[in-house]
């Protein structure tokens, strides 16, 4: 009887000892990849439950944030929809975009010490994530959704010379509070893409708006405009009227323009294609356009600390080998260029800049979970410079002079703000479908300190140039009544 329970006892100690042997290794040898596996539903349920932080607009208030719900899982909300351009959205199920990606490891909390997520895993307590100052300012953000009244297209402003985005919508849009639940209606359009943000990267023909590069590469031929600028910008030319043929298309000045000899400025001032194109292989040779092409930004990926952002297609180089139709439709801004609103935003940019690149960002400051106290981003402050001085300097006296001259242009003034612009008509695909830009910015200087805010905007199937300057117009309004 004795031997019999021995050789029970024997063989249960070397069941128990197996199955430790067993224990051991799939908890010391495989237990990190059992941990990692994507199905595994602790995982899952840990992601589930995490508080992400809290996104602010400028001045404090919540653009999101988190709350849990009754059933322990987090639910991210969304005051404000119409901030989803710049915040962008948070799914478990389909990702990230916005500032919710750009700073999604802030915002989870990752990075937390070992014994921190020890803690957090004995007590069953969620992982919470830190919090995003934006420098969007919500009025502006509504300002601008306001003004565009549900027409597709983007606006975009800034802070000059700081680089704070202060307002991002990009139309049609979504409601990021409901993202899961419309999901399969939002990604089933190819034509509306409310999920496209078209700031950062929606392509558009840039047509008229063009019109600013091409008055740079004029006025940069030019060794001393301190002596000439008066001579190209006020000789008149009898033939600025004249209607341009690109690609099927008639390309005239703008509805407003009167019917007296123009000068460069005016032709400018009022659209008319005819003296930019007439530039391109007399006074700007085509590797000279090209080369502005690539100085200004306009061949690679705007710069939007954080965010990405998308380079236009590639093109073939302007030379001495394209064609009188290619440089045409170049010149006229009707080629294979494509450009973002944000491309535009830099150029603006630059030229109340006195000519040098400002650094872009829509985030300025982080506070690790439990702080109080905020912690600057790191911003790059040097920006080379994209136009020399003086070219710039005489741009911007020209767009001042379109703000005063052309009825299109002044859609954007406002009270007593000193504007800026340009407006233009783009044509795309095969049925021509209309486009209407706005370039400017107003001065917002204090002291001795140059300032101004920057605005682009497109709208989307829009043939009135002064469309979009109505929703500009709203948007520096708004901005310009903000502390810089």
């Amino acid at each position: 009887m004795t031997a019999e329970l021995n050789r029970v006892t024997r063989a249960l100690l070397l069941a128990f000892g197996i199955i430790a042997l067993a224990i051991g290794y799939w908890v010391v040898v495989e237990g990190g990849r059992l941990l990692a596996r994507e199905d595994n539903a602790r995982n899952v349920i840990a992601e589930q439950r995490i508080l992400r932080g809290t996104i602010y607009d400028r001045d404090g208030e919540p653009l999101a944030y988190s709350r849990a719900t009754a059933s322990g899982l987090a639910e991210r909300v969304y005051p404000y929809p119409e901030a989803a351009g710049a915040t962008g959205y948070y799914s478990f199920k389909y990702g990230t975009s916005g500032i919710e990606e750009a700073f999604n490891g802030v915002l989870r909390g990752d990075g937390i010490s070992a014994w921190d997520a020890f803690v957090n895993r004995t007590l069953h307590r969620p992982q919470e994530g830190g919090d995003v100052r934006s420098t969007i300012d919500l009025d502006v953000q509504q300002a601008i959704a306001t003004a565009m009244g549900g027409r597709a297209g983007a606006a975009v402003v800034a802070h000059v010379p700081s680089g704070r985005v202060l307002g991002m919508v990009s139309l049609p849009g979504y409601d990021p509070n409901t993202l899961d639940a419309d999901w399969e209606r939002l990604t089933v359009d190819a034509t509306t893409s409310p999920l496209l943000n078209r700031v950062t990267t929606g392509l558009y023909q840039p047509g008229g708006a063009l019109q600013t590069v091409m008055l740079a590469a004029i006025l940069g031929s030019y060794s001393n405009l301190s002596e000439e600028a008066g001579f190209v910008l006020n000789t008149e030319l009898p033939l600025a009227h004249v209607p341009v043929q690109v690609n099927g298309l008639e390309l005239g000045c703008l509805p407003g323009t009167p019917g007296d000899p123009l000068t460069l400025a005016e032709a400018y001032a009022y659209g008319c294609p005819g003296p930019f194109a007439d530039a391109l292989g007399e006074r700007v040779s085509p590797e000279r356009l090209w080369e502005r092409f690539d100085v200004l930004g306009l061949l690679r990926a705007p710069e939007l600390a954080g965010f990405r952002t998308i380079a236009p297609p590639a093109i073939e180089p302007l030379g001495s080998g394209t064609s009188a139709e290619g440089l045409l439709a170049a010149a006229t801004g009707q080629g294979a260029l494509t450009v973002t609103p944000l491309h535009m935003l830099q150029i603006v940019a630059a030229i109340a800049n006195q000519g040098n690149g400002i650094p872009l960002h829509v985030v300025d400051a982080l506070r690790p979970p439990g702080a109080d106290d905020w912690e600057p981003v790191e911003i790059p402050m040097h920006h080379p410079a994209i136009l020399r001085m003086d070219v710039a300097e005489v741009v911007r006296l020209t767009m001042l002079q379109a703000a005063a001259q052309s009825p299109n242009v002044r859609a954007a003034q406002r009270g007593e703000l000193v504007l800026y612009g340009h407006t233009g008509i783009s044509y795309a695909g095969p049925d021509a479908r209309p486009y209407s830009w706005f370039l400017g910015f107003v001065d917002q200087t204090l002291g001795d300190t140059p300032a101004a805010i920057a605005v682009v905007v497109v709208l989307e199937g829009e043939s009135d140039p002064a469309a979009a300057a109505h929703v500009a117009g709203d948007a520096l309004a708004a901005a310009a009544g903000s502390p810089p």
